[in-house]
């Protein structure tokens, strides 16, 4: 990990980019002249593929996580991870705020 995050802290701050980045484009809906606008036409497209970027990370991650999740629970490995005392890892999760709708009102009213 860098910058000395846990693991943990790591999906939780993943989370919080991922809304902040949805918060940000759902935004603009608002201000339809941004849309015309070349520098947040480029800045959205910067956008799309940071999200794109964090959601192959993870699959990746959670692609590894569950096929060491599998390897310690599978005999003669196991054994091995029991007496190493290797602990499962929890997958990156979308979580129930990142899949409801976006409440804008309260984004200005901070």
């Amino acid at each position: 990990m860098t910058g000395g995050a846990t693991r943990s802290e790591r999906i939780d701050l993943e989370n919080r980019i991922s809304r902040s980045l949805g918060n940000i484009l759902a935004l603009t809906e608002n201000y339809p002249e941004l849309k015309s606008n070349a520098q947040f036409v480029q800045l959205q497209a910067a956008i799309y593929e940071i999200e794109e970027q964090i959601s192959a990370a993870r699959r990746f991650y959670n692609s590894a996580v569950t096929e060491y999740n599998n390897a310690i629970e599978m005999f003669p490995s196991n054994l091995i991870a029991s007496s190493m005392n290797y602990q499962r890892r929890r997958l990156f999760e979308a979580t129930e705020q990142k899949r409801q709708n976006v409440d804008v009102n309260a984004l200005f009213n901070r």
